[in-house]
């Protein structure tokens, strides 16, 4: 596939902020683990592989479930390792939805092997990879949680260099030597996730192609107060689209955004309309089953780009009228297939 037509179809995505790529054929996304339900903002990567598969490209991807990163902050290792765990099996089971070839990674994966952590001692020294900005235990602390073959994977001069740290600050640093050593060992090309990323696709772009997605914000979010929020952690008291939703759950919540989001801008602070993001996501739902085009208002859209466009054009005055049709193609051609693979593997969200 020519660099061309896989720019047009991450164009056509609709939900694409940054594309800075050759022609890469395998992709990797790096994610965590939630504490609380499962977003289905997560899916968004998955979806845009989809399409890019649909096109003709190899379009593989990686994913790597950093679960156990948080351990910089001090938390539990079992608890970490558990909802690690959890988000590995969702994620192997629901991917058959999306019918795009994936690997799926997790902590220890990296961890476990000298190979990385000579990536980290590599990349340390280099100007502002340590976010001074941040606190909390020292590396030393942490690294007396980490159970024997993380412990003999470090070198003792690395190890050393690394103890007076606080953990926190080496998230940028362990982020990126990720990414690099996913490239040197697993043959990854390109990056991609949401825009909040910048802080580390700022340092990876210098040896890897990077596409950033729009941030999903918070239903709450209005343009004197922008709510940003992980795709793909789930936390208590977000209003958002979860997977675990019932359909009756998704039309009030749609239903309500609908009525909240009416009448603001399309785009602010860089951010898309919620509701403009989820019509989005709906149409290229649809187009996943083979569904689209969708008529939306007056028009026939068969993509992300061509729903934006409708938006620009017609405005955001009455998005109450579209709040049906916005909830029925992501609960008849995303949540419920989700759900479906979830039953069928015996998980429970």
């Amino acid at each position: 596939m020519n660099r061309e037509l896989l720019v047009e179809g991450m164009r056509k995505f609709g939900l694409t902020t940054k594309i800075s790529v050759e022609c890469p054929s395998k992709f990797y996304y790096g994610i965590s683990a939630s504490r609380f339900s499962e977003p289905l903002d997560q899916f968004d990567v998955l979806m845009l592989l989809s399409k890019l598969k649909s096109l003709g490209a190899e379009a593989k991807l990686l994913i790597f479930v950093a679960g156990r990163y948080a351990q910089l902050n001090g938390r539990s290792r079992e608890e970490l390792s558990k909802s690690e765990e959890q988000k590995i099996k969702m994620l192997k089971q629901t991917s058959a939805v999306f019918d795009v070839p994936i690997t799926i990674l997790g902590t220890a994966d990296l961890w476990y092997y000298p190979e990385y952590w000579a990536e980290v001692d590599c990349l340390k020294s280099v100007d502002g990879i340590i976010d001074q900005t941040r606190s909390g235990p020292l590396f030393s602390t942490v690294f007396d949680s980490f159970e024997y073959e993380i412990c003999q994977a470090v070198s003792p001069k690395l190890r050393s260099a690394l103890e007076p740290i606080p953990a926190p600050r080496l998230y940028r640093l362990f982020e990126v030597a990720e990414a690099s050593y996913l490239k040197k060992y697993f043959g990854v090309d390109a990056k991609i996730g949401p825009g909040a990323e910048q802080e580390y696709d700022s340092f990876i772009d210098g040896f890897m192609d990077i596409v950033q997605l729009q941030q999903p914000v918070d239903f709450r979010n209005r343009p004197n107060c922008t709510k940003p929020i992980t795709p793909y952690i789930g936390k208590d008291g977000e209003e958002r689209i979860f997977v675990s939703d019932s359909k009756q759950d998704l039309n009030a919540k749609i239903s309500k955004l609908a009525q909240r989001a009416s009448g603001q801008p399309i785009l602010f602070s860089g951010v898309l309309n919620c509701f403009v993001r989820l019509s989005a996501l709906a149409v290229e739902a649809a187009a996943l089953s083979s569904s689209a085009p969708v008529k939306f208002g007056n028009k026939q859209v068969s993509d992300g780009l061509s729903v934006i466009q409708s938006f620009e054009m017609m405005g955001t005055d009455r998005l109450t009228r579209l709040a049906p049709i916005v909830s029925e193609c992501l609960w008849a051609y995303l949540i419920r297939p989700l759900q479906a693979e979830l039953k069928k593997g015996g998980i429970t969200l």
